[in-house]
């Protein structure tokens, strides 16, 4: 994304840079997940990674540049896992695609939902993030519809439009407020019916 270049410092191409921005990343995950946004600083980060701070600034200019790659990151290594989570169930039936995909929904962070959360508040108004997410979003789309073996054409543009964002609508408010039903069985249940009423077959309309 050209997004995560003009966020990036240093293109991760070597390894080693990887490596790096990895350990970079868990960190700042760590740190949100324990403390929070309020008292996280670049220092912070630095010491709980084990690098200098020179070393940070060498890949990122600020913390803020670092927590929107942090997001950028997460949107890349979800969209993987939803793919790979759709090809490994491809051939069961509906509802355990569905199942699967819905479930791998709440994942996000190894399930550190406090830092979702604080990346929402921090990101919520971002444009070019949200802009990423809704694409991500679009092509997540996409791939259910193939693999459930609808006809692209007989998906109504609205249904399609709303058909992953059902699910990740309520993820995101849950995950926003620390609701109970967070991670749930009893959510996700729901979910999955949701999301396999859309996925119906077009009722012809009566005259």
């Amino acid at each position: 994304m050209q997004e995560a270049t003009e966020t990036l410092r240093k293109t991760p191409v070597q390894k080693r840079t990887r490596q790096t921005l990895d350990v970079l990343f868990e960190a700042t995950a760590q740190l949100l997940q324990s403390g929070g946004a309020k008292g996280l600083n670049t220092n912070a980060i630095a010491e709980r990674a084990g690098f200098s701070i020179g070393t940070l600034y060498s890949y990122f200019k600020d913390k803020t540049s670092l927590l929107r790659a942090l997001a950028l990151r997460e949107f890349a290594r979800q969209e993987a896992e939803f793919a790979e989570t759709l090809a490994a169930h491809r051939a069961l039936p509906r509802e355990a695609m569905v199942r699967a995909v819905v479930r791998q929904g709440f994942a996000p962070f190894a399930g550190r939902h406090r830092v979702r959360r604080h990346l929402l508040v921090l990101f919520g108004n971002d444009v070019e993030l949200q802009r990423a997410l809704h694409d991500m979003v679009d092509r997540m789309t996409e791939r259910l519809i193939d693999a459930v073996g609808i006809e692209a054409a007989a998906m109504p543009p609205a249904r399609r439009y709303i058909l992953v964002r059902a699910a990740l609508g309520p993820i995101r408010a849950a995950v926003m407020c620390e609701h109970r039903l967070v991670a749930t069985a009893e959510l996700e249940d729901e979910l999955v019916r949701l999301v396999l009423f859309l996925l119906q077959p077009e009722t012809p309309s009566r005259n």
